[in-house]
Formats: C-alpha cells, sequence, structure tokens
C-alpha cells in the first residue's frame, strides 16, 4: 500500500483549445514521434510526472504511447479513411502491477500544431511506502465473487460468466488530502440476458467489481 503526500491539485491539469474541433478533416496531423517528444518534454520541463524513491523492491515505470485517430469521409459517391488527430496516452506500472484510475492517466490530443488542442494529466507529485500488506490470491478472489453471486440464484442455477479478473493500483479521485494507492482486483462479470434460450449466446448485461487485494 502506498501514499500520495498531499499537495494542492498536485498533478491536476485539464486543457481543452475550444477553437478547433476534435473531428475536424485536417490535411496532415501531428506525427505520432512529434507529439510523444513533446508531451515528454512538457512533463519533464514542468515536473509533472511522479516521483518515487529508487528502491530494488519497489519500481515505478511510465511510458508514453501514441496511435492516430481515424475518421470516415463521405463525399456522396464512396468513403475513405482519414487520420484525423493523434492521441497520446500513458501507462503506468508499480512493481509490474498496471496503475488506473483517474489519477492514473495521462492524455493529450494533437491536430496539425505542435501543441495539443486536449491535455488530461491526473497524476501524483510523489509516493512512498505506507505499509506491507499480504496479497490476495486471484482465486481466492473468483471465489468469493462466486459465492456471493450464488446468494442470488436459485436452486445454485449459474446465470453468470466472470469474463475476467485483474489485478490493478486503483488510484481515485484526488479527495484534498493524501491518499492510499492501494492494490485492487477488478472483476468483470457478465449476467445471463434474459432472452438467452440455450442455444445461441446473446451478450448480457455487464458489471465490474471492485475488491481490495490484500489482507
Amino acid at each position: 500500500v502506498y501514499a500520495q503526500p498531499c499537495a494542492n491539485f498536485a498533478g491536476q491539469l485539464f486543457y481543452i483549445d475550444q477553437t478547433i474541433a476534435w473531428g475536424e478533416v485536417i490535411e496532415k496531423p501531428l506525427n505520432e514521434k512529434q507529439a510523444n517528444e513533446w508531451s515528454q518534454r512538457f512533463l519533464d520541463g514542468f515536473e509533472l510526472l511522479p516521483n518515487m524513491e529508487k528502491s530494488e523492491n519497489h519500481q515505478l515505470e511510465f511510458e508514453l504511447t501514441s496511435f492516430p485517430t481515424e475518421g470516415l469521409v463521405f463525399d456522396g459517391r464512396e468513403r475513405r479513411k482519414v487520420t484525423t488527430a493523434t492521441n497520446i496516452r500513458s501507462q503506468i506500472q508499480l512493481n509490474g502491477i498496471p496503475v488506473v484510475g483517474p489519477r492514473g492517466k495521462v492524455r493529450m490530443l494533437f491536430k496539425d500544431r505542435r501543441q495539443p488542442v486536449m491535455m488530461q494529466v491526473g497524476l501524483w507529485e510523489s509516493l512512498e511506502v505506507y505499509e506491507e500488506r499480504d496479497l490476495v490470491s486471484e482465486n481466492d478472489v473468483a471465489r468469493a465473487v462466486q459465492d456471493k453471486l450464488a446468494d442470488r440464484n436459485r436452486c445454485g442455477e449459474r446465470t453468470y460468466n466472470l469474463n475476467d479478473v485483474r489485478l490493478v493500483y486503483f488510484a481515485g479521485e484526488y479527495n484534498g488530502g493524501p491518499d492510499l494507492l492501494a492494490p485492487e482486483y477488478l472483476v468483470e462479470v457478465e449476467y445471463r440476458d434474459p432472452r438467452y434460450s440455450g442455444r445461441e449466446p446473446i451478450q448480457g448485461p455487464r458489471q465490474v467489481i471492485r475488491l481490495p487485494a490484500y489482507r
């Protein structure tokens, strides 16, 4: 379990250029390499990246990735695919475990200029070890969810599937004080659609359940 020391709106930044439409077709969007370089310089220059003391037992990894946004243009005769923007996304890992949530991401959108039309930076200023706990196994979490859902069914009938069980660090909303970056399991459950007849699969409603991953 890690602590995020308090700082007023530390790492909280949201910017939109309202003079440019995100989906507007442009002749040549900024290439991915230039967008990535600009983003990295900006985050480094304003010290917006999270800091953590180097340790053999605790490692924080931060990486920016880029990819294009594509759209379809129809001129009345044919449709053609065009690139409308260049996206920047962050990938953060703590001890090899993904960090997700509103306080664990960087997003930027570039059109044809070397500055973004949209920027969202949700990070923290620094990270310190708060305490160490035992990690709950994935099998134990899956079993606990199945036992809980079994209470809702009649005669033990199973009307759901566990689609995914994922271990993450969840960085929640900024609450005005020190936060805890604690490991959680995100369990995706898909419930059987009432129209299911047993012949053809029908995708039913889904729910993501958050459970603590430590004792």
